[in-house]
Parts: C-alpha cells; sequence; structure tokens
C-alpha cells in the first residue's frame, strides 16, 4: 500500500510493513509504527494486534446485535446451531446437532423444540429409520438469521463511518487481500457486492 504525500496518520494509527510513507507524510506522536523489515509479521504480533481490533469491534459495535438478539429472545447455542442448519446442504439429526452446539441430547431436544415451536427450525423422522429425528432450517429460521446479520452488519457500518479516508483505503486494501481467499470470500453478507 503506499501512503502519498500529505496524508496524516493519524494517533493510534498502525503503520505497519509494506507501507510507503512518501515525503510530507505526518506521523503523529503517540502512532505504532511498525519497523522497517523484509519479513512478515510474526503470528503473536499480528493475532495480538486482530485481537485488539475484534474487541474494540465487540465492544463498540454490537448495540444492534444484542438487541436483536434480545428481540429474538434466543440463546448463543441456539444461534450458533441456526448459522450451522443455514450452511448444510443437508438436514442435521438430533445427534449431529448436539454435537454442533457442544450440549448434551436431551438438551439439544429442548433446544431443537423450542426453536421448532417459534417456527425457527423443522423437526422430522428419518425416512429410513423412524427412531432417529431430522432438523432443517425454516424460512423463519433464515429471517431470523437475515435480522441478526443486519444488526451486525449495522455496527460495521457505524465504525466504517468513524474511519478517516486515510484508515478507509488502509482498510479497503487489506480486506481486498484477503477477500481473495474464497473461504473469507463466501462470508459475505448477501446485501453486499464485490
Amino acid at each position: 500500500m503506499n501512503v502519498s504525500e500529505g496524508v496524516n496518520v493519524s494517533e493510534g494509527v498502525n503503520v505497519s510493513e509494506g507501507v510507503n510513507v512518501s515525503d510530507g507524510v505526518n506521523v503523529s506522536e503517540g502512532a505504532r509504527q511498525a519497523p522497517a523489515t523484509t519479513h512478515a509479521p510474526q503470528d503473536a504480533d499480528l493475532a495480538g494486534d486482530l485481537y485488539a481490533l475484534i474487541v474494540f469491534l465487540h465492544k463498540n459495535c454490537n448495540a444492534d446485535l444484542f438487541e436483536a438478539v434480545g428481540t429474538l429472545d434466543l440463546s448463543l447455542s441456539q444461534i450458533k446451531l441456526l448459522h450451522h442448519l443455514e450452511d448444510q446442504p443437508r438436514e442435521l439429526s438430533l445427534k449431529e446437532a448436539a454435537e454442533v452446539v457442544h450440549v448434551s441430547m436431551p438438551a439439544a431436544s429442548r433446544m431443537v423444540d423450542d426453536l421448532v415451536r417459534r417456527g425457527f427450525a423443522q423437526r422430522r423422522e428419518d425416512e429410513d429409520d423412524r427412531r432417529m429425528k431430522r432438523v432443517c432450517l425454516t424460512e423463519g429460521g433464515r429471517t431470523a438469521i437475515r435480522q441478526l446479520n443486519a444488526a451486525r452488519l449495522s455496527g460495521l457500518e457505524q465504525f466504517a463511518h468513524t474511519l478517516t479516508t486515510p484508515e478507509r483505503r488502509a482498510l479497503a486494501n487489506a480486506l481486498a487481500n484477503l477477500l481473495d481467499r474464497a473461504d473469507i470470500a463466501a462470508c459475505r453478507p448477501e446485501t453486499v457486492t464485490p
């Protein structure tokens, strides 16, 4: 990434490897400037920086998400199961559902019963083994997931709005490289186009 002439890198910004700081750039006192090296940062350093960003985002960008979770009255285990059901090309057995959320079979059964009662999931007997129950997502469950995702996205949009132009460019460039990975690009929200 090339930070061009006249850009002011404000306090607290991490100017990291690969940034070309040209003539006329003002790096304010207190800004962290990574050492000029030719090797990639250590995993622990990178993880620590990423951790700081994630903690900041969780602390400052989740008000809409918490409101949506409260409105939907879902537990974290139920949210995890709904997301897992959305990602599956097939119905899950009750045993698989229990394994996904790391709970006992009786707890999974109660959780699924609640999701079924509220219209977020459907339970049916397995066609080959009537003793086995299968679970799948309903349109109501998909709607709940869309509400949660919209709330997450709203908080991140609010954060993006606070970024300076140089911060926006730096973040966009870093994300563009990461979004070249299909596994990351697959997680883009439906409402955002590449």
